[in-house]
């Protein structure tokens, strides 16, 4: 047989508003992956802040694109098989060009060094941040960036969206991952380079993947996959995405469509 895979979101996706897998999902995933299917995670969360799964997902897994695609490991183990991060000195820039363009503009970041972030952050992601705040996260230090995100208490996601790409040099581009902040990261890596790299690991081609997201970050992974699902609460844009739109992650929307697959 050829091999198939399924790539799947978590937030607004594959889980629900309190952060956990719907049983009707965990049976419908366990069922594609008894069915032959690669199953691999596909989201902007670190690998860490995903090995809560395991106790619902088991072994139905078998990888992780973690970070929007600069880090990918294996799953339930966690064991790091690929880290993509970008030069400090870039970071810098772009700290540096939104405080300057876009005062008040608050960052989070996270380093060879460790993780550091800037007050009004923790509030705004669906996982526990469990650190505190610093006054400048640029204090860090570090040689190698593998997450920069930006927020502003006085401007939305869409605006800043709208005005990261005269801020950012140009090798960096901003992208949402469904918090209240942007992700800024190298224009070559995101969700598809992962899955790819993911897939000529599993011997899988694109024809043979179906993606489901939800958010900006997922749209190149859905325009690229042979099969794009976009959530029924995706973004406009993500649904215009994609080749089909499944009910919403709160009305057990993957588990509809792998269910339909099986039959």
């Amino acid at each position: 047989m050829t091999p198939k895979l399924i790539a799947l979101d978590l937030d607004g996706t594959l889980l629900t508003s309190r952060g956990n897998v719907s049983e009707r999902n965990v049976a419908s995933v366990q069922a594609v992956a008894d069915a032959g299917y690669h199953v691999v995670i596909a989201t902007g969360r670190p690998l860490h802040l995903v090995t809560h799964l395991a106790d619902q997902l088991g072994t139905s897994v078998s990888h992780v694109v973690g970070t929007n695609g600069s880090m990918i490991g294996t799953f339930p183990d966690g064991q790091l098989l690929r880290l993509t991060g970008f030069d400090i000195d870039l970071a810098h820039r772009a700290v540096a060009a939104f405080r300057l363009g876009l005062p008040g503009t608050g960052f989070a970041v996270a380093t060879d060094a460790g993780l550091a972030h800037e007050r009004g952050f923790a509030e705004r992601m669906p996982a526990v941040v469990d650190t505190d705040p610093i006054d400048d996260i640029l204090a860090l230090g570090g040689t190698e960036v593998f997450k920069l995100f930006a927020f502003h208490d006085n401007m939305s996601v869409p605006a800043l969206l709208g005005a990261a790409p005269a801020l950012l040099p140009e090798t960096l581009a901003a992208t949402h991952m469904g918090a209240d902040a942007i992700d800024i990261g190298p224009v070559a890596i995101d969700k598809c380079a992962g899955l790819q790299w993911v897939c000529e690991l599993l011997g899988v081609s694109a024809a043979d993947v179906i993606a489901f997201g939800d958010e900006w970050n997922d749209i190149t992974m859905l325009q690229w996959a042979g099969r794009g699902v976009a959530m029924g609460n995706a973004d406009p844009r993500v649904r215009a995405a994609a080749n089909e739109v499944a009910p919403p992650n709160t009305a057990d929307g993957v588990a509809i469509v792998l269910e339909r697959l099986l039959k």
